[in-house]
């Protein structure tokens, strides 16, 4: 290592015109971290000379140095950008004459002058600077200020051209890094794809992934990841946090979807799916999102499921282990660093692992050494890495994307869960049949810590934001007839997409037949708030049906006289007292119950205008059971000791079965009253609107046919003075020939 002053850094006195003491004010490094970068360390002063000297006055860079490359991408690290260009002004500014020699008339059309060389060298290091980072004068407004003050100086000089090569009004605009809802016009695309996952190619939907990914990706900075590096929390940086919530919420989904399916074979048949989906991002060389998709899919929750694996084929089985290899952590990701240092053109870099080099090297060598110099290898080593997340700025993915599927992914992505949650939705699947199964879910071998700490669902503005767009793209597609509602048919179709998502008759709020646009928001905005809460436990008790009904789990029928099966008290659902511990169904009455204040009364505590029909049986169940036991009683009082008792025993035995009748008879007679006024009442309704209608378009008839005679009367005038012209017409020409001859 050697350790260099001011004076004797260069062959002339270029370094010494401040006046400056001569102080150690760089160091060389014995081996260089890049090849070409001799410097271990160097104050700034230093830096900017060295950066300034890399270049000729035609702007070549000299012997090809990294170092002005290095230097530009870095210098945000130790000082700003409004900083750096004020020392190249100054430098600009203050250049003095000693430079040259003592009869230079210091003109610009002077090749000699050597002031105004080094002039035009500050100014071909400022135009590097611009071209290659031309994301740092539109997002900084305070550089841009110092720029055009550089330019003010040059046009006092009078020299045009270096004025112009400081002219920053072509930068692009880069507020789609800035605000996160500002789109890149530039790759916008909508060819027509299916949005049903039954339906998606797994190449259609690996490329739209990407397409996701990169959207994200590419919005991140070089502030956000010196941030991370820096304090090693998410706080204050919303667009990481985004881009590590992705991550997480397609393993999730990936897992939801699989465990979605209620046979081993059709779980099978969507692991396969997704596999093929790994192998194209393996293509796209989109490493971030392949580790995502194989993160899910050797999560514990799928990766103990004995029946499910028992299905895939040996061709499946040994894509999803070489995925796994190729990205595991062992050697520190060393299969996956040279997949990606083998790979060319476009590539997404798995972030997390890039981040936790950036936090390595931060916390292992200091930004400064002695005397104040900046520690210039520190920022070599992180330069690599920051150079490798940020190439994606001016990088175009090799796909072509549909905007209605991507809205699709948004919203289908942002539903929340925790990794009990569908843990607990794999055991109820697949229940455990040996000690070989955790109890508790394990993450996988390729998943990194950066991942695990960040589950928090996605705010309320984003969530409403992806619903919006979601739901759009869906009646764009699927609303055929343009009516403003989805059929029960076509809400089939793309149902598949979320999984655990209610019935047609859920989202139907007003009970019409058809689901519009406000019903479906209002539901996915709901459902991200309360996804797979409650889990999925069920208060099971044994029920005597008197007509038939179906299990929710084999939707085999209920056999037997008296209790034929078990009934949730909760939420209702009926099944065997043998699928009891099978069914995978969420208990909603909890998450689907409302409560308001009680301003219109209320009976047994609830509010008079919020008492559901099912409330209202329940209710009345009570009500015929409190009668009962009342008529039980009176005669009890009535009759002797040794008689009652007896006959209580025989008369509750009676009761019992008739209480259960008659509140099942009361229940559906209820039902079926409530169920048929409110058809009255729609029946009228709609019965006024038809008649509304029908006096409408008598109006309009009439008016049309009084039209048709006002018109018919016209044709017959116009005809009449048609003949009557021709005849004329003809009795002139006869009158002619008559003359002539």
């Amino acid at each position: 290592m050697a350790v260099y002053v001011a004076e004797h850094a260069n062959g002339d006195a270029t370094n010494s015109w401040h006046g400056k003491a001569a102080i150690a004010d760089y160091m060389e490094d014995d081996k260089p971290v890049i090849p070409g970068l001799v410097y271990k360390a160097a104050s700034v002063d230093k830096l900017v000379t060295i950066c300034i000297d890399c270049f000729d006055e035609n702007g070549d860079v000299v012997d090809k140095s990294p170092f002005p490359r290095v230097f530009f991408l870095m210098h945000k690290w130790f000082l700003t950008s409004e900083e750096l260009a004020v020392r190249f002004l100054d430098l600009y500014k203050t250049c003095p004459a000693v430079l040259c020699k003592s009869s230079c008339t210091h003109r610009i059309d002077d090749a000699d002058c050597k002031r105004h060389q080094y002039r035009c060298r500050i100014c071909q290091t400022v135009r590097y600077w611009i071209s290659h980072f031309p994301v740092h004068f539109d997002l900084d407004k305070s550089l841009a200020s110092v720029m055009w003050n550089l330019q003010k100086h040059i046009q006092e000089d009078g020299c045009t051209k270096l004025k112009n090569m400081v002219d920053i009004s072509n930068v692009p605009s880069y507020d789609w890094i800035r605000h996160i809802s500002v789109r890149n016009s530039s790759i916008r695309r909508n060819r027509k794809v299916s949005l049903v996952f039954n339906h998606l190619e797994p190449n259609e939907l690996a490329d739209h992934l990407t397409f996701l990914e990169y959207k994200i990706f590419r919005r991140l900075t070089f502030s956000d990841f010196k941030s991370y590096a820096s304090y090693t929390q998410l706080k204050d940086n919303p667009k990481l946090e985004r881009s590590i919530a992705l991550f997480n919420g397609l393993s999730q989904w990936i897992q939801c979807m699989v465990l979605s399916r209620t046979t081993p074979k059709q779980r099978a048949e969507v692991v396969t799916k997704f596999v093929d989906v790994a192998r194209r991002l393996r293509q796209l060389q989109n490493f971030n999102t392949l580790m995502a998709v194989v993160g899910g899919l050797t999560h514990s929750a799928l990766a103990r499921l004995g029946k499910t694996n028992g299905y895939l084929s040996s061709d499946i089985q040994k894509t999803l282990s070489e995925m796994t290899e190729l990205l595991s952590s062992g050697g520190n990701f060393c299969n996956y660093r040279k997949a990606l240092q083998e790979g060319k053109g476009f590539k997404i870099p798995i972030l997390g692992v890039h981040l936790k080099d950036l936090i390595t090297i931060h916390t292992a060598f200091p930004d400064r050494l002695e005397s104040d110099m900046i520690n210039f290898r520190k920022m070599s080593q992180l330069s690599m890495t920051i150079e490798e997340l940020t190439q994606l700025h001016n990088a175009t993915p090799p796909i072509e994307a549909n905007m209605d599927l991507v809205n699709m992914l948004k919203a289908s992505l942002d539903l929340h869960y925790t990794e009990d949650e569908i843990y607990e939705l794999s055991i109820a699947r697949e229940p455990r049949t040996s000690t070989s199964s955790p109890p508790t879910p394990t993450k996988p071998g390729v998943f990194a810590d950066w991942a695990s700490g960040v589950n928090t669902p996605p705010d309320t503005e984003t969530i409403n934001k992806h619903v919006h767009a979601m739901v759009e793209a869906v009646f764009k597609n699927y609303d055929h007839d343009r009516d403003g509602f989805i059929s029960q048919e076509e809400f089939e179709a793309i149902a598949g997409n979320f999984p655990f998502m209610d019935s047609f008759c859920v989202l139907d709020a007003d009970k019409d037949g058809m689901i519009s646009k406000s019903e479906m928001k209002t539901y996915f905005i709901r459902a991200n708030y309360h996804a797979l809460r409650s889990s999925f436990k069920h208060d099971f008790h044994e029920h005597t049906y008197f007509k038939p009904t179906f299990c929710v789990h084999c939707t085999g029928l209920l056999w037997g006289l008296i209790k034929q099966g078990v009934k949730c008290k909760t939420c209702g659902i009926n099944s065997h007292k043998h699928c009891k511990d099978l069914v995978v169904m969420e208990c909603r009455s909890k998450s689907t119950s409302c409560t308001h204040g009680q301003s219109n009364g209320s009976v047994d505590g609830i509010p008079a205008k919020d008492v559901t029909l099912d409330t209202k049986r329940k209710m009345s169940i009570r009500q015929k059971k409190t009668h009962v036991n009342q008529q039980a009683t009176q005669t009890e009082g009535s009759e002797n000791q040794d008689e009652n008792k007896k006959e209580q025993r025989h008369g509750n035995a009676i009761a019992e079965v008739e209480d259960e009748d008659d509140i099942e008879n009361y229940g559906e007679s209820y039902e079926e009253e409530v169920d048929l006024k409110e058809r009255l009442v729609r029946t009228e309704q709609a019965r006024d609107l038809l008649s509304t209608e029908n006096e409408r378009l008598q109006k309009q008839l009439r008016a049309a046919e009084e039209k048709i005679n006002t018109l018919q009367n016209h044709i017959s005038t116009i005809r009449q003075h048609t003949i009557t012209f021709i005849l004329e017409q003809m009795d002139t020409l006869h009158l002619q020939k008559d003359s002539e001859v």
